[in-house]
């Protein structure tokens, strides 16, 4: 922008300065034409008196006889002085009766009869001769050059202030600010180019949203059903899958298969509007559980994948489902005795995915068995011991945990496709008093239900600055921040007055947030997000595509960074679906400027196939495993 405008105000320098010379020439070109008329008027006048003369000389006149009426002659031609001469002799002298001015012309013109005649006029005075209707002439014209030239300036002016407005503005198209296409101001200039801009934004964006509009319907039509609005098989298969790494799942969870038998003699457009009734009682009852994954497998049979969930809960979350079917509208030839049938297996860490489903089928066999409808759980011996402790035992270890450090955080590398690191994630255990590290996914559980997450995540932000000042190492580090943090009251003055002490630090900050909770609580989240960006905070959503969400939320808070959920990644190289649906997700974000990640990745196979579907970056085992010696780290990167 200053470039130009110094180059405006060198055009407009240049454009002053130049009309200001052309009218400078034509006054200076007007007054030398003046002079020059005069000189030759004057000239003309002692041409015509010499010839007066000679006609004089010609006829012998006496010269004493020119008294009558030469002075008169002269005096109406303005002369001052006449003196003819002979050899050095004076023939005849004449002076004005007025004193001389300063400044005369002489002229001395040779008669044909060796008379030598010499005049002397007034110099000519162009400025002093100017009369008073002359000069007001001459100053009407300066004036009106002036107002012009006034005029233009400031017309040139705000013209080309306009230029600079709309050159402005493609810069910050060309900087990916795609907003200012629409910000048009009247002032631009040419108003013919600024139309065409807001006019190409606004077919751009009816194009662009057609274009979200199909992205969604591929992802939609990729892993949900339809017509019941939640997921189908592939959906449920991978993100049972998505609980393993390595092939052996890392947390307790439930998996519970629904089979509507009593809907069998039913043709499938029939047995639709039932399932629909059960799911729409369902959802608020799993709705208490986070991550919850509820899927169509066949026309007769859902599946429930509730992660993370303590064996005691299992039996009452599945009697609450199971008093739903009370409340459905059966078809006539449909008995409610014989509707549905429940299984349920529950997976505990070291268990293997295909395991569970095999355990959740012979529980769902089991149930059949019992005649009437009702539930049935697999029962393979497991305990849930670390999970049956009470809330406020737990309370007072996360308390004291909080208050002794003893939370313990790990950090693994993110890297880009070319083996750059693109920064660390923070996890974190917690140290019980035995010694013994607990798991994010074992702890948080419990801090969720005692209201200490907020104070958690607070911490673990704060010991994640700390070791990047301690180790002077400008990495960016990524934490996980939940919803209910964001909206505690006292959490975003908490974390601002962290930020301050760590000032040289906070650009480094990624705050991580899930797709789901940024989406359900979109409305509410939106102020203390753009609290937390206008303190140079990056933020992250992790878990896109564990359910079909608009991406609308990146353009709305200023997403920086989306991470891929793990089951997206996993066999990606096997799976067409999951390439579609990345590929999609790839597309619809192409216009902005957010950087898109993968979780999960395993083997180079992924990594190759993420990489050909334009996925900038990656984690998992394949980038390295997270590690507590963040000096380790620094060496390797």
């Amino acid at each position: 922008m200053t470039t130009t405008r110094e180059q405006t105000q060198r055009l407009l320098s240049f454009w002053v300065a130049s009309l200001s010379i052309v009218v400078f020439a034509l006054m200076i070109s007007a007054w030398t034409a003046a002079f020059s008329h005069a000189n030759r008027n004057q000239q003309q006048n002692v041409e015509a008196l010499a010839a007066t003369m000679e006609r004089q000389f010609f006829r012998n006149a006496d010269l004493s006889a020119l008294d009558r009426w030469l002075p008169d002659l002269l005096l109406s031609y303005e002369f001052s002085r006449l003196r003819l001469e002979s050899d050095g002799n004076d023939l005849y002298q004449w002076q004005a009766p007025y004193p001389l001015q300063r400044h005369q012309s002489h002229f001395e013109v040779r008669l044909s009869n060796d008379v030598t005649m010499n005049v002397v006029m007034p110099a000519p005075q162009i400025l002093m001769g100017f009369s008073a209707r002359e000069w007001v002439v001459i100053g009407a014209g300066l004036l009106s050059s002036l107002a012009m030239v006034l005029i233009g300036y400031f017309w040139l002016t705000r013209e080309m202030n306009g230029v600079e407005l709309l050159a402005a503005r493609s810069r910050r198209i060309l900087d990916g600010e795609w907003s200012a296409a629409r910000e048009r101001s009247r002032s631009e200039r040419p108003i013919s180019t600024a139309k065409a801009l807001g006019l190409l934004h606004k077919v751009w964006q009816e194009e662009k949203a057609a274009k979200r509009k199909l992205d969604h319907f591929i992802r939609t039509n990729t892993f949900l059903d339809a017509e019941l609005g939640i997921g189908n098989r592939s959906f449920f298969d991978h993100r049972l899958q998505a609980q393993a790494e390595g092939g052996v799942i890392t947390q307790q969870g439930m998996v519970a298969l629904f089979q509507f038998t009593g809907l069998e003699g039913l043709p499938v457009q029939e047995r639709k509007p039932v399932k629909r009734q059960f799911i729409e009682l369902a959802r608020p009852i799993i709705a208490e559980h986070f991550d919850t994954v509820f899927a169509n497998l066949n026309s007769l049979e859902l599946a429930l994948l509730v992660p993370q969930v303590p064996l005691k809960e299992c039996e009452g979350l599945v009697s609450k489902l199971m008093k739903c079917v009370e409340m459905i509208t059966l078809p006539k030839c449909v008995y409610r005795d014989e509707l549905l049938y429940i299984g349920v297996a529950y997976y505990n860490r070291g268990d293997t995915p295909d395991q569970v489903l095999s355990e959740a089928e012979m529980a769902l066999k089991a149930a059949l068995l019992q005649g009437e409808s009702g539930w049935f759980m697999y029962d393979k011996g497991a305990v849930d011991r670390e999970l049956a402790q009470g809330s406020v035992r737990w309370r007072s270890m996360i308390e004291n945990a909080l208050a002794r450090d003893g939370l313990v955080l790990f950090m693994a590398p993110v890297l880009t496709q070319s083996g750059e690191l693109a920064h660390l994630e923070v996890f974190s255990r917690l140290r019980s008093p035995q010694g013994e590290l607990l798991r994010a996914t074992l702890y948080r559980t419990m801090a969720w239900r005692c209201g200490l997450i907020p104070q958690i995540e607070l911490r673990l932000v704060e010991i994640a600055l700390r070791k990047l000042r301690d180790h002077d190492w400008p990495v960016r580090v990524s934490v996980n921040i939940s919803a209910e943090s964001l909206l505690h009251e006292r959490f975003i003055k908490r974390l601002k007055m962290l930020l301050a002490s760590y000032s040289s630090r906070r650009q480094q900050l990624i705050l991580e947030i899930n797709e789901r909770e940024l989406v359900a609580q979109s409305d509410k989240l939106e102020q203390p997000l753009s609290q937390l960006k206008s303190v140079d905070c990056l933020l992250a959503v992790d878990g896109v595509g564990q359910s079909v969400e608009e991406l609308d939320y990146v353009e709305r808070f200023g997403v920086d960074l989306i991470k891929l959920h793990n089951s997206l990644a996993q066999k990606v190289h096997l799976r067409p679906e999951n390439q579609l649906y990345i590929g999609s997700v790839v597309k619809s974000l192409a216009q902005s400027n957010v950087i898109i990640l993968a979780e999960g990745v395993e083997f180079e196979e992924e990594r190759q196939r993420l990489a050909e579907l334009d996925v900038v970056g990656y984690q998992g085992a394949l980038a390295g495993k997270a590690s507590d010696d963040l000096e380790a780290l620094k060496r390797v990167f």
